[in-house]
């Protein structure tokens, strides 16, 4: 027996009211004049005897009276059902319905979201006049943090039908917290929570916030799982991850990208057809074999043939859960790159030269050239990258293009012995480089490359066929080099860097050791070196980061650098071509934008106030939802031990097929306080007769 009402139960102290009155009334002496030989003669120790008796019974009875009706006030229930005492308490009940995309699949008794749907119902018709219910969809239990209870059943059975699937992974504990929250609202004493479900392990995958175990004492907790019964095996594959292969993106070259499919069923596959499409249109496509439960890396790619930012997804054909069937990417193809030429005339040749030819289909970028004296006029944020070809004449020069790059500028720094070399040392040291000194090369045995990094983004695509970085396919004859250290070596020579990379904040830079004319060395005359100024100057022009993957429901913090826009709002592009604006949190470096309510699958795009994209934001899903992984019932209670109190009711409904009936039983049963009302009055009713016949015999007594 359990008490739904245990403080009423102090109330017990009033019992022992009757004792102590009766321990007084013994004590207190009554005179009764008599004739001691009339009275003598007449009195019966027989009556005197059955008063005694009397007094007890009322004794007993008056305590009974009290213990009876607090106990009637402290509300008792069994387990157990009793006939005519089916608890008729108002109750309050949150549903916690589990409508992530797993609940999308179907089996023998159709789909499980629909049958969870029609679990909740079926709890719905239990209910009794009074009683209240709130719904709280696990896949977006914030969603449900404003929702209260509800008396209007049409409602409910509303809303429990335009339920539909969501692609946020179910949060359990979540939706639990909101439970507890409601149900601590409510008046109602009587109070359950319902949890239905496929039982999915990554349901409880969210760690508790804390160590605080939720509900009350009188709480009763249930989870019903969708699916124990199925004996249906589900096929499903997923796409679970995608990496851009490629670092540099120009319109007219390959995209390469590599993927994992997973196999999340007990058969084989054979000949899974994977496609790519770029904005909606298929443009590759290719077949693999995957065995049972196995994850398999695949690659492909295909040529971008426009500019500008391009959505993409990869898909394999459908299957029994078509949701994780397509993975989202995003990548952009900048337009072109606008540089500035500072420096004089005799070292820019060569650069320029190099910018305007077209070694490459459309290499080409759009240059503009600037003096070293005109260098304080330049309006830094107009361009992508900085093309120094000997040093500045200012202290203050290259602090105002150091900051440049901190935001999220490039530059290019080429060797000069001709200006100030304190002041260039100075200047290069703001960026992390190092100048030493110069060292100059016999003529007739001039050095050259000795090794090239030709994993990095530079030379993609221009060395196939060999890995190896001491093959250089051409070196210039090198006569003259101004050596430095820091950052990343991209070109060595025996004596040291020849190409240098460092990173400033959000931007980056390149050091040649070399002037770009032929005073130094024969760099300028090689094919290396129109294609390697093209290639640098593309490389730099690509921002990393330009795009970012959360996964859906998940936030995010994009930091956008200042000379990519530094206005308060940007435009957002949903994935269904919806825009809107976003408020900015400026910062001295740039802005952020704060997301908390990506829920669409797909990327997102950010553009700045000039309509530029400057950022992509790709959806995709949790892929953890896709492996079917269920749990047992006794491992579902030992979860659901870690997040409610000891005392709290939890039991796991099985059987759903007649989920009335086991709903029914699985409740706490009867309430007896009814019983203990009507033994209270069939006590209070004996008592009085008690009591008449006592005060007769009293009465008989003295006389």
């Amino acid at each position: 027996m359990t008490f739904l009402n245990p403080l009423f139960l102090i109330g017990l102290i009033a019992a022992a009211i009757p004792v102590i009155l009766h321990l007084l009334n013994l004590r207190k002496l009554k005179i009764v004049e008599f004739s001691t030989l009339r009275f003598l003669k007449e009195l019966q120790k027989t009556k005197i005897r059955r008063l005694k008796i009397k007094q007890i019974i009322l004794l007993i009875l008056r305590t009974l009276i009290i213990i009876c009706i607090v106990i009637a006030f402290a509300r008792p229930t069994v387990e157990s059902s009793v006939p005519f005492l089916e608890t008729t308490a108002k109750t309050s009940t949150v549903i916690l319905i589990d409508n992530s995309f797993s609940m999308d699949v179907s089996d023998e008794y159709g789909n499980r979201l629909n049958q969870a749907k029609n679990v909740a119902l079926s709890i719905l018709k239990t209910s009794k006049e009074g009683d209240e219910f709130a719904i709280i969809p696990l896949s977006d239990p914030e969603g449900s943090s404003r929702r209260e209870f509800s008396k209007d059943k049409n409602f409910i059975n509303t809303e429990i039908s335009e339920i539909k699937v969501g692609y946020v992974t179910p949060n359990i504990d979540e939706g639990l917290r909101i439970a507890a929250k409601l149900l601590e609202k409510s008046d109602n004493i009587s109070k359950e929570v319902f949890v239905i479900s496929d039982r999915q392990r990554n349901i409880f995958q969210h760690n508790q916030l804390d160590s605080q175990k939720l509900f009350q004492k009188n709480t009763g907790i249930f989870f019903i799982p969708i699916g124990i019964s199925s004996k249906l095996e589900i096929q499903n594959l997923s796409v679970d991850s995608l990496n851009i292969l490629t670092k540099i993106f120009q319109k007219g070259k390959l995209v390469e990208l590599e993927g994992f499919i997973k196999n999340n069923s007990k058969k084989d596959y054979q000949g899974l057809v994977v496609s790519l499409f770029f904005e909606n249109q298929r443009v590759a496509q290719r077949s693999l074999d995957i065995n049972a439960n196995q994850t398999k890396q695949f690659t492909i790619s295909a040529t971008a043939q426009s500019e500008g930012a391009i959505r993409a997804f990869v898909e394999i054909e459908g299957d029994a859960l078509d949701v994780d069937n397509r993975r989202y990417f995003g990548f952009n193809i900048p337009d072109k790159p606008t540089v500035a030429l500072v420096g004089s005339n005799p070292t820019l040749k060569y650069v320029e030269l190099a910018l305007r030819s077209k070694v490459e289909a459309n290499a080409y970028a759009e240059i503009k050239i600037y003096s070293e004296d005109a260098f304080p006029s330049i309006d830094l944020s107009q361009y992508d990258i900085i093309i120094c070809s000997e040093g500045l004449n200012r202290e203050s020069d290259y602090k105002r293009l150091e900051q440049y790059v901190r935001n999220g500028g490039s530059a290019i720094f080429f060797a000069d012995d001709k200006k100030n070399a304190e002041l260039i040392s100075s200047g290069l040291r703001l960026f992390g480089i190092n100048i030493g000194n110069i060292i100059n090369y016999e003529m007739s045995k001039p050095t050259s490359f000795s090794s090239v990094d030709k994993i990095h983004p530079i030379f993609e695509g221009v060395f196939k066929g060999t890995t190896d970085n001491k093959q250089v396919v051409e070196s210039p004859k090198i006569y003259k080099a101004y050596l430095a250290t820091g950052g990343q070596s991209i070109i060595e020579m025996p004596s040291g860097p020849f190409l240098i990379e460092n990173r400033v904040g959000d931007g980056k830079i390149l050091y040649f050791a070399v002037t770009p004319t032929t005073d130094w060395s024969s760099f300028p005359l090689t094919g290396l070196f129109p294609t390697l100024i093209y290639r640098s100057v593309n490389y730099l022009a690509f921002r990393e980061g330009m795009g970012k993957e959360i996964i859906v429901g998940n936030p995010l913090n994009l930091s956008l650098p200042k000379r990519l826009g530094f206005s308060g709002s940007y435009k957002i592009i949903t994935p269904d071509n919806i825009e809107y604006l976003q408020q900015a949190i400026i910062m001295p470096s740039g802005a952020i934008l704060s997301f908390d309510n990506l829920k669409l699958l797909g990327t997102y795009m950010v553009k700045n106030n000039n309509d530029k994209v400057i950022s992509l934001i790709t959806v995709n899903l949790d892929p953890s939802e896709s492996a079917q992984n269920y749990l047992s019932s006794e491992e579902i209670k030992e979860e659901m031990k870690n997040r409610i109190i000891p005392d709290a009711k939890f039991e796991v409904i099985e059987d759903t097929r007649n989920i009335q009936s086991s709903i029914l039983k699985a409740r706490t049963g009867s309430e007896l306080w009814q019983l203990f009302v009507v033994l209270a009055i069939s006590l209070a009713i004996a008592e009085m007769l008690v009591a008449k016949n006592a005060k007769r015999d009293t009465v008989e007594l003295e006389k």
